[in-house]
């Protein structure tokens, strides 16, 4: 296969094992085998082991959480590497140095060499399992060597202990708030998760703890780490984790002293693509009328309830017009209660809001359809997510606001839709 730009190295890449696209049946070291990526960085070549990462596992507010620490050391003059997952707009937004992502030359160069090194290595023809996130994950340890980072801040993509990632010499590791969430792979309960995502605590690694729920908080507790427990005090969880993995940084002698002003300029000031997104659109033609989007990839009931939260903050009196596609694996009933409204009584919600449902993945996604049916009857319906933004927006009211929401996928296909000036 020719590898002549950008979207032939995804389509190369996602030629192999991808589970971001499809439903995994299996969970375990069969599939998610940390030894046998070892084994494939070492023979490639890879020194991984010389990144020095701050690794962060969680169900929400991973994200932010890595963007504040990158964003406040880089002003402190080192030089970070980000790694996040999954990506939204483009590819190579998944792996940036000092808040640049990878250029496209740069990324295609990682992506030939692999390929070459796998066609000699014969690895497919011996089938040698590689997954498409690990390629990734290799690009992400290779560019970080190269550019010769002080620091990795490194995003776990599912879980943790068997996340590629995990690979990785933490300096320090962090548990964002915990959700139930991806049940089938990671457990029904907070123990079979929490077995998950502490597989990334490190012996020498402190782990910083953001604030949980109380079963969570317990099951930490019972545990015996091994390694020293920050616990974060209780606030705006990105926050308070981020700003307590930095003052650990510092008294570790890591970093300078801790400044507290410098980080609630950087906290003010973040922005990640999908975050809280806010956009404005003309609808009026010559009239110039303006209407307000945003975008949030927000999916479980946690980051539904923070969303509606800010929402209700920053525009307080407004009705708000939901555009929802939402995986399988996601509590939908419970980010529906915190988004728009609880269940009255079979599937019937607060009638205030409105809610579109669409389609944004073929296999992990429920269809448009299938959430109406299952979980809000009075939903209406777009299969085709562009199509539904340009008449939601179309016919959207002054007291009116657009969330697109409940999906990366979602929030992605139409953000690049609005990129090419499609809408």
């Amino acid at each position: 296969m020719k590898i002549s730009d950008l979207e032939s190295a995804v389509e190369y890449l996602k030629s192999f094992t991808s589970y971001e696209d499809i439903i995994i049946g299996k969970y375990d070291e069969s599939a998610f085998d940390l030894a046998r990526f070892r084994g494939f960085l070492r023979k490639y070549g890879v020194r991984y082991e010389k990144v020095r990462a701050i690794h962060i596992a969680g169900s929400k507010g991973k994200g932010t959480t890595a963007g504040l620490v990158s964003g406040y050391l880089q002003r402190q003059g080192k030089k970070v590497g980000l790694f996040v997952s999954p990506y939204v707009l483009s590819i190579t937004d998944s792996i940036e140095v000092d808040g640049v992502p990878i250029s496209e030359a740069r990324f295609l160069r990682y992506v030939r060499k692999l390929q070459k090194f796998i066609e000699s290595s014969g690895l497919k023809e011996k089938g040698q399992m590689i997954t498409y996130f690990e390629l990734l994950t290799t690009i992400m340890f290779q560019y970080f060597l190269d550019e010769g980072v002080d620091f990795a801040v490194l995003e776990v993509g599912l879980g943790g202990r068997l996340d590629s990632t995990n690979v990785c010499k933490s300096i320090s590791t962090v548990l964002t708030s915990v959700e139930k969430e991806h049940e089938q792979l990671l457990g029904s309960t907070y123990r079979e998760i929490l077995n998950e995502k502490l597989g990334i605590v490190k012996k020498g690694a402190p782990l910083i703890v953001s604030p949980q729920n109380g079963y969570v908080r317990g099951e930490i507790r019972r545990r015996k780490l091994g390694v020293k427990v920050v616990w974060v005090r209780d606030g705006d969880p990105n926050f308070e984790g981020a700003k307590a993995v930095l003052e650990d940084l510092s008294g570790r002698g890591f970093i300078k002293e801790f400044d507290e002003k410098l980080f609630l300029k950087i906290y003010h000031h973040l922005a990640i693509t999908g975050r809280f997104e806010v956009e404005k659109f003309e609808v009026g033609g010559a009239s110039g009328e303006e209407r307000t989007v945003v975008f949030d990839i927000a999916h479980t009931a946690g980051s539904g309830r923070y969303l509606r939260a800010k929402l209700d903050q920053e525009f307080p009196g407004r009705k708000f017009v939901f555009l929802i596609s939402m995986m399988k694996d996601k509590d939908v009933d419970g980010f529906l209660d915190e988004l728009v409204g609880k269940d009255i009584a079979g599937h019937f919600r607060s009638r205030k809001h409105k809610v579109i449902f669409t389609s944004s993945h073929p296999v992990r996604g429920f269809s448009g359809a299938e959430l109406c049916s299952k979980f809000y009857k009075e939903a209406k319906v777009n299969e085709d997510s562009v199509e539904a933004f340009q008449l939601i927006l179309k016919g959207l009211k002054k007291d009116q606001i657009l969330v697109v929401t409940g999906s990366h996928f979602l929030v992605g296909e139409v953000l690049r839709a609005v990129k090419r000036k499609i809408v």
